[in-house]
C-alpha cells in the first residue's frame, strides 16, 4: 500500500488570488505547510504542482515551495504569442535585461518556450535591450539558471501554469535559496550517518506546521530541527539519549550563530531519554524526527520487519505517553516516524491506532486529507509525518 494522501480540489465560490507558489517534489507537504501558515481559506490547490494564494509570501520562510510569483493573468488558456499581460508592467533595466519563461502543465517543448520568448523579446525591444534565457532542459528554467544569469536581480521570469482550460501567468518574486539550504545541510561541522539525515527543507516544513514560541525536539540528533526553529524566530530546546549527538547539536548550533546576521533566540540541549525527558515549563510545540531504526538497504523478511516495527512502535508509544501529561491541551506535535517499503507497498508502524488512548488527535487539513509520507523512490525506510494536537 502506498501513501494514501490525496489533494482536494473542491472549490467554493470563485475567489481572486494575487500570488502563486510552485511546490516541491512532494507538493502535498508544501500545501500542508501553507495551510498551517496562512489558513485553508487563503489558498487553493492549482493542479498537482502549485497553489494560488491571496497574499504575498516570503519564500525564505517556506520549505515546500520552489518559486513564488505575483499573478499578472488568471483566465482562460490563451496563446503566448503574444502574451495576455500588460507588457509595460515588466521591469526593464539599463543594459541588457535578462528574462526567462517557465511553463508548467503545458504539453510543450523547449522550442515552443523559445518561440514565445523570441516573440516577447520583439515586443519589448522598444523599451530596451533584452536577453532571453531559454530553459536548459524541458520547459522550465531552474533555480540554478535563474541565479547564474541574475535574472531576478536584473530582469524577470514569467511563470505560465496551465490546468485544464485555466491559465495563470505570474512574475516570479522569489525562489528557493538552494545555496543556503546546501550550506546548512552539508557544511555543518558535525554530521552523522548513524542517524537519519533529516533534510533542512523537511525540518522547516515540520516547524512551520506548529505555532508555539518554543520548539522542543526530544530526538535532536545533530540538531537540524532546532536549527530550523531558530531560523524561524523560535526558541529551541533539544535532548538526545546519545552524548555524541548532544555534542554534535551544540557544535552545529554554535556554528549556526556565526553564519547568520539575525539575532537568534535562546537554545539549550541536554542528555535525556525521550521516554523520560522533562519538558520546559512554557508554551511549546514538539517537533522531531525520532529514531528510524536500523539502516536498511533492502526490505528485511516479514519476521525481521515485524520485530523492527514492534520495537519502534514501543519506543514511540512510551515517548508519547511520557510527553502527554507535560503538554497543555491543544499543544502541537509534528513527528517523523519510520515507514518501511515492502513488495506490497509501504508498511506503517500503526501508531495512528494508539493516538486516541495516548491523549492525542490528528490534525485535519482541508487541502490534504489522509496520511503524509516523505520518501525518495530508492528508499527502504521512509518517513511518515504525524501532525498532532494534545487533547
Amino acid at each position: 500500500m502506498g501513501p494514501f494522501w490525496a489533494i482536494s480540489y473542491t472549490m467554493g465560490p470563485m475567489k481572486t488570488f494575487s500570488h502563486i507558489a510552485l511546490l516541491g517534489r512532494q507538493p502535498e507537504l508544501g500545501l500542508v505547510e501553507l495551510e498551517s501558515l496562512l489558513g485553508a481559506a487563503a489558498l487553493e490547490p492549482y493542479g498537482r504542482q502549485a497553489a494560488l494564494l491571496d497574499q504575498a509570501v516570503d519564500i525564505n520562510n517556506l520549505g515546500g515551495a520552489v518559486k513564488v510569483g505575483r499573478i499578472l493573468y488568471d483566465g482562460p488558456a490563451a496563446s503566448l504569442r503574444p502574451m495576455p499581460i500588460a507588457l509595460e508592467a515588466l521591469p526593464v533595466s539599463e543594459g541588457k535585461t535578462p528574462f526567462a519563461i517557465s511553463t508548467y502543465g503545458l504539453k510543450a517543448t523547449t522550442a515552443f518556450v523559445v518561440a514565445a520568448g523570441i516573440e516577447l523579446k520583439k515586443s519589448l525591444k522598444q523599451r530596451g535591450s533584452m536577453r532571453f534565457v531559454a530553459p536548459s532542459e524541458k520547459t522550465a528554467v531552474s533555480v540554478a539558471q535563474l541565479k547564474f544569469n541574475k535574472i531576478l536581480e536584473r530582469g524577470f521570469e514569467l511563470l505560465v501554469v496551465v490546468v485544464g482550460q485555466r491559465m495563470v501567468i505570474a512574475q516570479t518574486t522569489g525562489v528557493q535559496d538552494i545555496d543556503w539550504y546546501s550550506k546548512r545541510d552539508y557544511d555543518r561541522p558535525a554530521r552523522s550517518a548513524k542517524v537519519g539525515m533529516l533534510p533542512p527543507k523537511l525540518a522547516q516544513i515540520l516547524v512551520n506546521t506548529t505555532h508555539a514560541p518554543m520548539v522542543v525536539d526530544p530526538f535532536c540528533g545533530t540538531g537540524v530541527v532546532l536549527q530550523e526553529a531558530l531560523l524561524r524566530g523560535r526558541a529551541a530546546a533539544g535532548s538526545d539519549l546519545s552524548p555524541e549527538m548532544v555534542a554534535a547539536t551544540r557544535t552545529n548550533l554554535t556554528w549556526l550563530v556565526d553564519q547568520v546576521s539575525q539575532e537568534l533566540l535562546p537554545w539549550q540541549v541536554e542528555l535525556a531519554d525521550a521516554r523520560e525527558v522533562r519538558l520546559p515549563d512554557m508554551g511549546l510545540a514538539v517537533v522531531s524526527e525520532g529514531y528510524l531504526g536500523p539502516n536498511l538497504s533492502a526490505t528485511p523478511g516479514p519476521d525481521s520487519l515485524a520485530k523492527i516495527q514492534a520495537d519502534l512502535r514501543a519506543l514511540y508509544q512510551e515517548t508519547l505517553r511520557n510527553l502527554a501529561p507535560q503538554l497543555a491541551s491543544g499543544a502541537e506535535l509534528a513527528l517523523c516516524v519510520p515507514a518501511h517499503r515492502t513488495p506490497k507497498g509501504w508498511q506503517y508502524l500503526g501508531l495512528v491506532d494508539d493516538l486516541a488512548r495516548l491523549g492525542y488527535t490528528i490534525k485535519v487539513f482541508k487541502h490534504v486529507p489522509g496520511a503524509l509520507l516523505y520518501a525518495r523512490p530508492d528508499q527502504v525506510v521512509g518517513r511518515q509525518l504525524l501532525l498532532l494536537r494534545k487533547k
